[in-house]
């Protein structure tokens, strides 16, 4: 986007920075960002897979899915059952 008194941007100043916010790299891009990974929360025995996809109209989708199997419970208190 220009300003009044800017000039358009050309060559090298039209590339995003790498660490630019993905939900802006959708939007100026036109097409559908996906990040994606593997966390474990602090003190707990599982790990979880996230996925989150972000739309060029601004929007966001999440998805957080333990992959451990086996009842979910809390570390120090017994599993229900």
């Amino acid at each position: 986007m220009t300003g009044r008194h800017r000039r358009p941007p050309t060559g090298e100043q039209t590339a995003l920075p790498a660490d630019v916010d993905l939900r802006l790299l959708a939007i100026t891009q036109g097409r559908t960002v996906t990040e994606e990974g593997i966390a474990t929360l602090p003190g707990a025995a599982h790990a979880y897979a996230y996925r989150t996809l972000y739309r060029p109209d601004g929007s966001v989708d999440r998805l957080l899915e333990r992959l451990a199997p086996g009842p979910l419970h809390l570390p120090g208190f017994p599993p229900a059952g």
